[in-house]
């Protein structure tokens, strides 16, 4: 057995010029035995060089090298050989405070956690001086819940955070329950956070924002080529595709959760077909597929409150207008 603390997975992906930050910043962590591993994802430009010349300096940085499959396929090549007692992600262009993860370790083990689940706060250049504001403001800081209660919350107080870099996870329950990444996706940490919490027992919070996450224009969830939001609206329809099926397997009240989270997950989804993206065979093919899952009834299910209904509405009708609409020469 690893005499590791925490595996902090790293994916890297054309991210050589911000690089050096978010290693300087996990070199010092300080009271907690780290493994870094560091999956370079098919990398163009000097990243890898990086990373070699990081690794001959210190040791607790492993670099796997991989051609490019995506950040799920990446994270996924981290957990395999990962060998901590917890696990932590780390975005290469990112950067988390000093203490932070001690501060996570020992209230992980003080409250006997499966999964903590810290705060962080959005930066563009500089993390020294960050926002006021942090990104999360509505969990229950300190106290314990088990995952299905954390869905259940999460979802009635509109912030649900998906977002796999807050979290600090032990290694046994990801490999008892097989945990992974869906390759070739985007938006993927909402389904992996959804699965991780339907088998957690104990969650906890720490409120201090000590992860900054970079704000990134050039990313392709903000890309406005029409592959990237075809890409975007496939993995919106899938999330929202399981989050209604995981609904029909449990009781009330996570059912309704899931649902109204399916119809909540729907509005990003309408948005991309309804505004971004242009008519083409593709988008049809996105609505009739929407229509013919039977999403639309669920999406009624899901509905807690008048704005909800009227977005389960809007979907219904634009996308059957949307499915109608023919594009052959």
């Amino acid at each position: 057995m690893s005499n590791k603390d925490i595996s902090v997975i790293v994916p890297v992906f054309n991210c050589g010029a911000y690089l050096a930050l978010l290693l300087d910043s996990l070199y010092q962590q300080s009271g907690v035995s780290l493994e870094i591993i560091a999956v370079n994802d098919g990398s163009t430009d000097n990243s890898l060089a990086i990373l070699e010349n990081a690794a001959h300096l210190d040791p607790r940085l492993v670099i796997i090298s991989q051609p490019n499959q995506g950040l799920s396929a990446a994270r996924n090549a981290g957990i395999s050989r990962a060998s901590a007692r917890w696990v932590a992600f780390a975005d290469g262009d990112d950067w988390l405070a000093p203490n932070a993860l001690l501060t996570w370790l020992r209230q992980a083990e003080q409250q006997q956690l499966d999964l903590l689940v810290g705060n962080g706060f959005s930066f563009t250049t500089d993390p020294y001086f960050p926002p006021e504001s942090p990104l999360l403001h509505k969990q229950l800081w300190g106290q314990t819940l088990s995952g299905q209660q954390w869905i259940i919350r999460s979802v009635e107080h509109n912030e649900w955070p998906h977002y796999a870099w807050l979290q600090l996870i032990r290694r046994e329950l990801i490999n008892t329950h097989q945990l992974v990444f869906i390759p070739k996706m985007l938006h993927e940490d909402i389904l992996w956070t959804t699965h991780l919490a339907l088998v957690t027992r104990r969650i906890g919070f720490c409120e201090t924002p000590f992860y900054g996450y970079r704000t990134n224009p050039q990313s392709i969830t903000h890309s406005p080529s029409t592959q990237a939001l075809l890409a975007r609206a496939n993995s919106y329809l899938h999330i929202i595709k399981v989050l209604v099926s995981l609904a029909r397997t449990q009781e009330l009240p996570l059912r309704a959760a899931l649902l109204r989270h399916a119809n909540q997950e729907s509005g990003h989804f309408l948005g991309l077909m309804r505004k971004r993206l242009p008519p083409s065979p593709e988008r049809t093919a996105l609505a009739i597929e929407f229509r013919e899952l039977g999403l639309p009834s669920a999406l009624y299910r899901g509905a807690s409150n008048i704005h909800e209904f009227w977005r389960a509405l809007r979907c219904s009708v634009i996308l059957a207008r949307l499915a109608q609409q023919n594009h052959n020469p």
